[in-house]
């Protein structure tokens, strides 16, 4: 495995606010300043430059790190130490400068090459948190990016291809210690669910703002991924996936159109419909509740999202450019929808209710708006 560079220790840190706090007095307006001591001000400087991390060059021996093995098999040691290291790039490229620094060094090739090929869930995941975090509000950035060809392979983990049913591979049964097959099929499916997250993530931040990116997305097919993204068994992705599309179709009529036409208004319904809130009123142990409860928050958000952007899309959608919306939107997938929401609703408690409603404020507007 390739040697990583130590981050720095914080003792340096804690010695200069011992002497700082050394130096102050209770009296001190009462008496003049005592000067600093040649002595003490070099000791200072050292200090402190010995706590400094070169941002650059620690990003650079990062990206050395990550430029290599980007599309082999590595063993549990090795993925758990590049994790780390995406982690700290992540960190890192927080601050917007850092993050126009990343291409200069060469940092964004080794993620795209790693969201394309390697053959590890975690890291072309993490790939593309880092990737998400450095274009976010970075027009520069995001146009290095695309220039990378980050988008295809976004919209491939996006759209699960690349995995997440397949048996299990080596890759697999490498991140899993003792082999156990059965084991580096669960992790493997929660990998897959986590690269489809971070995938969303990203193109998030790719698309804001970034017309090149959006007509690569459009380009692309992006509004059949991301309505291929509603099937997918988890509440938190149809909740991005949908906040996402009113997103874009908020930005022109050209990405309405696209949302419309690939059938996202009826897969929208569909989710809704899907996201009913739960019964589980019969479970007495207190953490199976518990995470039923939780269940149950992420499925109005996920109606609450659903309920958005269809109304996003009755109120801002041209009818006479977009016909199809007029029968998508008075058809009987958002009717049926809507009444099956009503019900939910108003067999809601009180307090389950006030909880809801701002999605229950939606509904009724959205009910109002197709009855005229």
């Amino acid at each position: 495995m390739a040697d990583r560079p130590t981050p720095q220790p914080d003792k340096n840190w804690n010695a200069i606010l011992k002497w700082s706090l050394a130096q102050t007095d209770e009296n001190a307006g009462a008496e003049p300043a005592r000067q600093i001591s040649e002595e003490e001000k070099k000791w200072f400087t050292e200090a402190v430059a010995s706590g400094v991390v070169d941002e650059i060059k620690r990003m650079k021996d990062i990206t050395a790190v990550l430029s290599t093995r980007a599309r082999e098999v590595i063993d549990a040691e090795e993925l758990d130490a590049r994790c780390e290291l995406l982690e700290e790039l992540i960190d890192r490229v927080g601050s917007i400068d850092n993050g126009g620094d990343l291409h200069t060094i060469g940092g964004l090739a080794p993620l795209v090459e790693t969201m394309k090929g390697s053959p590890h869930a975690r890291l072309r995941a993490a790939s593309a948190e880092a990737l998400g975090v450095t274009v976010q509000n970075h027009a520069k950035a995001q146009a290095d990016a695309l220039a990378c060809g980050a988008m295809a392979p976004l919209l491939a983990m996006a759209a699960g291809k690349d995995g997440g049913d397949a048996p299990c591979s080596d890759a697999d049964l490498a991140e899993t210690v003792g082999g156990d097959e059965e084991t580096a099929r669960a992790r493997t499916r929660a990998s897959f669910q986590l690269t489809r997250a971070k995938a969303l993530y990203a193109l998030s931040c790719l698309l804001r703002g970034c017309v090149a990116a959006q007509k690569a997305f459009a380009l692309g097919d992006g509004f059949a991924i991301l309505r291929a993204c509603l099937l997918v068994d988890s509440a938190k992705i149809r909740t991005k996936v949908l906040h996402l599309a009113r997103h874009l179709c908020q930005l022109d009529m050209i990405f309405m159109r696209a949302g419309v036409e690939s059938g996202y208004v009826l897969a929208a319904a569909a989710a809704l419909s899907g996201s009913l809130p739960r019964d589980f009123g019969a479970v007495a142990d207190v953490a199976l509740r518990e995470d039923a409860e939780r269940a149950n928050v992420e499925l109005a958000q996920v109606r609450e999202a659903a309920l958005r952007f269809i109304v996003d899309c009755a109120k801002k959608v041209d009818f006479e450019e977009v016909p199809k919306a007029v029968d998508h939107l008075r058809g009987t997938h958002v009717e049926n929808a809507l009444r099956s929401v009503r019900a939910a609703h108003e067999g809601m408690s009180a307090e389950d209710a006030s909880a809801c409603a701002d999605e229950i404020a939606l509904r009724v507007e959205l009910e109002r708006m197709l009855e005229g």
